[in-house]
């Protein structure tokens, strides 16, 4: 999206960027951090770091937040290295990847020296893989997403299975399909709400409120709609979630609901416009996503790894490509 940041500050920011490289540089990172959800805001960007960063302290594994950084920082500065398109490179399209990648790996993986070796070329990669899979995608004019951080963190996690250096912490144990028990407890309105917005800060891999509610604010900042859409995605995600019966204690973590906060903006205001059939289409888009999830948790756990935000892209493709029909018959 366009940055709408008219505000003194932001023009003096602005022009402070075009007069010195590595303040050009700091605003591309930024804004990469924003892209994340769409957001062409280096403040928004800022945000962001600042809630990974909360989020991850608070649960004792700052290296979530280090990781992002500096993911971020290697994969735009690959996208420069390899001459990327510069107005595509200057409002962060080649970063929010990386810091997805950063984010991710050490999560999963504990941080000695092999994870962080893993970082760096898998923050370098998923630049390669973006332009890869946007050239791909350019002839349907459909967006990459996140699936190239998708791929290359499957990549990382699969390999650490391999290699004795890397020590995995958090990946599922693999395992094949089978009939899941009927979930049961109580989840009042205290529950859903946090769910919902835990669901927002696991876009990051962020399991944290206060977390959700500093992103949500970075979001306000750019597009109010984006917000709302964003929240209420992870809402219904988590509706759909217990209307089915899944696990109480993945909902409530916010991991039925995490990929339907980027559909619901992506369809509902990013590539459509909000208007009645639009936010319907998006709402459809939304409950789909759950149905995504619940296919590829299925798939993805028979060789212990997490779907990750694949369910959103699959979603984004299938809904944004069918739009183009509708646009061509007035729909």
């Amino acid at each position: 999206m366009e940055a709408t940041m008219n505000q003194p500050a932001g023009n003096a920011w602005r022009r402070a960027t075009e007069r010195n490289w590595f303040l050009e540089y700091i605003d591309v990172c930024l804004r990469g951090s924003g892209q994340v959800i769409f957001m062409d805001n280096p403040l928004t960007g800022l945000l962001n770091f600042i809630a990974i960063f909360w989020g991850a302290c608070a649960a004792g594994m700052p290296q979530v937040g280090i990781g992002a950084v500096l993911a971020t920082l290697l994969s735009t500065a690959t996208a420069y290295a390899v001459n990327v398109d510069r107005d595509k490179l200057k409002i962060g399209l080649y970063g929010f990847n990386g810091v997805l990648v950063g984010a991710g790996i050490p999560t999963f993986l504990a941080p000695n020296a092999a994870m962080w070796a893993f970082l760096v070329v898998g923050s370098i990669v998923s630049t390669v893989v973006m332009l890869a899979m946007a050239n791909v995608l350019a002839k349907w004019n459909c967006p990459a997403g996140t699936f190239p951080f998708c791929v290359t963190t499957w990549f990382v996690m699969l390999a650490a299975y391999a290699f004795p250096a890397l020590s995995i912490t958090g990946l599922p144990h693999a395992a094949l399909a089978h009939v899941p028990a009927a979930a049961s407890g109580a989840f009042g309105a205290f529950e859903f709400v946090r769910a919902s917005l835990i669901s927002v800060s696991q876009v990051w891999f962020i399991n944290n409120p206060i977390s959700a509610i500093i992103f949500l604010f970075a979001l306000v900042i750019e597009d109010r709609w984006c917000a709302a859409l964003a929240f209420l995605g992870g809402a219904v995600a988590v509706g759909t979630a217990l209307i089915f019966g899944a696990n109480m204690g993945a909902i409530s973590d916010g991991l039925w609901g995490f990929s339907a906060v980027l559909t619901a903006p992506a369809i509902g205001c990013i590539f459509m416009k909000p208007t009645p059939k639009g936010l319907l289409y998006c709402f459809i888009a939304v409950v789909f996503t759950v149905f995504i999830q619940a296919a590829l948790n299925t798939a993805c756990g028979s060789f212990g790894i997490p779907t990750f935000t694949t369910p959103f892209n699959w979603a984004m493709y299938l809904f944004v490509l069918a739009n183009r029909n509708f646009e061509k018959k007035g729909v």
